[in-house]
């Protein structure tokens, strides 16, 4: 599905994503391990995950919140690891492989961004742990501009249910987002602060 360029709606959300980049990165440099720790304790206590589902979640860049600690207590309960491949094209869905050692660095992919190697097991993700830079109270997320997760949650919801978790640091919270027509709101989202579920 194609989008009409929107310049007003690129501007707005490009000067937020700047604004909240820098929150990001101020409470990443703050106590980023601790805040990581404490996310993970709140994801456990509020979102259920059984033995055997797979769970897809990312390796953290820059200052993302780290989802590490969170997938390894994911992992001792018998969920199933996964992180996403190597994007090739803007707006379109990921490829999730099986990643079992969280505690070692996958290699380097596209853009430099670690992702499991080619021959790993593709799967597809019962619950979705998605980065951003920023979310509101209805769910909305605003992501780097690349479209991927968009794309993904777009086409898993079309095939079937997927739980779709954002994953922040409470100062990433804002009131309302901009947003577009091809714009996937979250079920979830889990700070350290607490998990708030979304009705969509």
């Amino acid at each position: 599905m194609s989008q009409i360029p929107d310049p007003e709606l690129d501007r707005r959300k490009a000067s937020l994503r700047a604004k909240l980049q820098q929150r990001r990165r101020e409470a990443g440099a703050a106590n980023g391990d601790a805040i990581a720790a404490l996310a993970a304790q709140r994801f456990l206590a509020a979102i259920s995950v059984r033995a055997g589902q797979a769970v897809a979640g990312y390796w953290p860049m820059e200052d993302e919140l780290d989802p590490r600690p969170l997938m390894r207590a994911l992992q001792q309960r018998g969920a199933i690891l996964l992180l996403p491949g190597v994007a090739t094209q803007k707006a379109q869905p990921l490829v999730f492989r099986r990643w079992d050692d969280i505690s070692a660095t996958p290699p380097a992919g596209r853009f430099g961004i670690p992702a499991p190697p080619a021959d790993a097991p593709v799967l597809v993700p019962d619950i979705l742990i998605v980065p951003l830079v920023g979310f509101d109270a209805t769910g909305h997320r605003l992501g780097m501009g690349g479209g991927f997760y968009d794309a993904t949650l777009a086409a898993r919801r079309a095939g079937g249910p997927i739980l779709a978790v954002g994953y922040a640091f409470a100062v990433q919270q804002v009131a309302e987002l901009p947003s577009g027509p091809l714009d996937e709101r979250l079920d979830w989202a889990v700070t350290e602060r607490g998990a708030l579920k979304f009705e969509r």
